[in-house]
């Protein structure tokens, strides 16, 4: 696509705002008070006794099938005519629009929302995940508009696959950026556009990677009675344990503390540092949701200024959050100040642990990684399936290169900055862990998760100090208290003969995925599973 081309969505997004502006259609940056207003009267809003609002958004989910930008496709006449279909969509309504801080409060770079109010939640949820700039935004950096047509309501009977829904992301060569969404009011497709903005940033103008990761930060007493300092990234694709081992209080005693940083992404420097993006809320998935396991989300969706979206809600207007009768994804937007133990800042200077997860019956609880194995995995990024992707495959092992399925531009290239930057940590860990299971049928065993919290608090602690080669081709703790061997030896659940089969097949497909990025990748990278025996 012609810079010219790229233009235009900048162009059309500033002509809208202002021409609802000029006709008196615009509500700009208005009050919480206001916001509420309006979100109460938007139609299939209930409110619930906690004071706050549920709404059922169209589709449930992120409409990834449906979305395309401008770096990995040919942007050209079905682009313009969607713009101009958006221009004239949105030129008949009154709209809403939000200008928001993306990254702290120092932070250069803002986004603006612009919504129809019949999508209010949108600019309600939206707005409580970033802060407020200190004064008025001229020029946006990022744009987002939601507009819906005539196939916003018969999409509502029909299956993800089926329905009429165009996304579209234009990200120019200064760093701007615009996200066009055609027939959904899902949240998620307003963080995400935020988030595929700053991934695409962090690597072309920023010199960083942005990473889709939960940031968490401890400080804790060692097995050796000293207090010490952690900061760890959990990396992961939705629905995977990110955000519930992200936000779990491990702190117990004396002066111990564990805040929660970040939920779901940042960008990772080569001085080791992690800079966040949502410096207002947290976008979390509510399924299963209970106070004995999840206490520090549990208690954020009960305050009244949290917005929620496909949420079952019942008759006396309480949540009932294992009720998936409409979809698993249940989402809401919980703001910073609501978590108990949210910190008060979002970048730290230094990570020390970088923590991958994952799942599949042959992976050990934890395991130890060298950084080039680190790498490689994150080119694989096996994982499971969700609702909040597509909700017809989940619950399938799949892989998501990096874990996230907003990467654009050429994938070894990406891979490779990331490898750069890491060697450029010294002191930085790398591990894996399973929060699925391990074995298989009856041989299965769920690794719960209290067991992966007890090896959590073990390893940040300094208790796990001592490695063993594994035949999973990692290494594994020689022992982890509180929880049985048996979990750091999946191979213990198979014949020597199955297992070695099994391991095989998988070294095989890890390592066909790693080659499938071609000789641009980096030979360290590239070589990692080659090196292991396959089938």
């Amino acid at each position: 696509m012609i810079t010219f081309e790229q233009e235009q969505f900048v162009i059309t997004a500033d002509r809208i705002w202002q021409k609802a502006r000029e006709e008196n259609r615009l509500t700009h940056n208005p009050s919480d008070e206001e916001l509420r207003g309006l979100v109460g009267k938007q139609p299939g809003v209930r409110k619930t006794v906690y004071g706050n609002f549920v709404a059922e958004s169209e589709p449930t989910s992120r409409a990834a099938i449906f979305t395309k930008n401008s770096v990995d496709h040919p942007f050209g006449e079905d682009e313009l005519r969607l713009l101009d279909h958006c221009e004239k969509a949105l030129g008949k309504e009154r709209l809403i629009s939000i200008d928001r801080i993306v990254g702290n409060e120092n932070s250069k770079t803002t986004v603006r929302l612009i919504v129809p109010e019949r999508f209010a939640h949108v600019a309600y949820g939206g707005k409580n995940l970033f802060i407020t700039p200190k004064g008025e935004v001229k020029k946006p950096n990022y744009h987002i508009l939601f507009f819906a047509d005539e196939a916003f309501e018969t999409n509502q009977s029909k299956p993800l696959t089926e329905k009429d829904i165009t996304i579209r992301l234009a990200m120019l060569d200064d760093g701007r950026f615009v996200k066009i969404i055609r027939n959904s009011n899902y949240i998620g497709e307003y963080k995400k556009g935020v988030f595929a903005a700053e991934d695409w940033i962090a690597k072309t103008k920023r010199g960083g990677i942005f990473l889709h990761t939960g940031c968490r930060e401890d400080c804790l007493q060692s097995v050796c009675g000293d207090y010490r300092m952690a900061r760890t990234l959990l990396v992961a694709l939705s629905a995977n344990g990110k955000t519930t081992t992200t936000c779990r209080i491990l702190a117990r005693k004396g002066k111990e503390k564990s805040w929660l940083i970040q939920d779901d992404g940042g960008m990772l420097m080569s001085d080791g540092s992690f800079h966040g993006f949502e410096a207002g809320g947290i976008f979390v998935k509510t399924e299963g949701v209970n106070p004995r396991e999840q206490i520090e989300i549990f208690y954020g969706l009960l305050k009244p200024q949290t917005v929620c979206e496909n949420v079952h809600i019942n008759e006396d207007g309480d949540f009932d959050f294992f009720n998936f009768e409409r979809t698993s994804n249940g989402r809401a937007v919980v703001l910073r100040r609501d978590f108990m133990h949210a910190s008060p800042y979002i970048d730290v200077d230094k990570i020390d642990n970088l923590i991958l997860i994952t799942r599949g019956p042959l992976i050990p609880a934890i395991s130890k990684l060298t950084r080039e194995q680190a790498a490689a995995l994150m080119v694989l990024g096996q994982a499971m399936e969700s609702s909040a992707g597509d909700p017809t495959q989940a619950g399938q092992i799949r892989s998501e290169f990096f874990y996230d399925p907003f990467v654009a531009g050429d994938m070894a290239e990406h891979a490779n900055i990331f490898y750069e930057i890491i060697k450029g940590i010294p002191h930085l860990n790398y591990y894996l862990i399973n929060t699925g299971g391990i074995g298989e049928g009856e041989h299965y065993k769920d690794i719960r998760l209290e067991f992966t919290m007890a090896i959590l608090d073990s390893l940040l602690r300094g208790g796990l100090e001592d490695w063993v080669d594994s035949p999973t081709d990692f290494q594994v703790p020689k022992a982890i208290r509180y929880v049985d061997d048996i979990y750091l030896h999946p191979e213990k659940l198979y014949s020597r003969t199955e297992f070695e089969k099994k391991q095989g097949e998988l070294n095989k497909i890890r390592c066909e995925s790693v080659k499938e990025l071609g000789d641009s990748l980096h030979p360290d990278i590239r070589g990692v599973f080659s090196k292991h025996k396959v089938v």
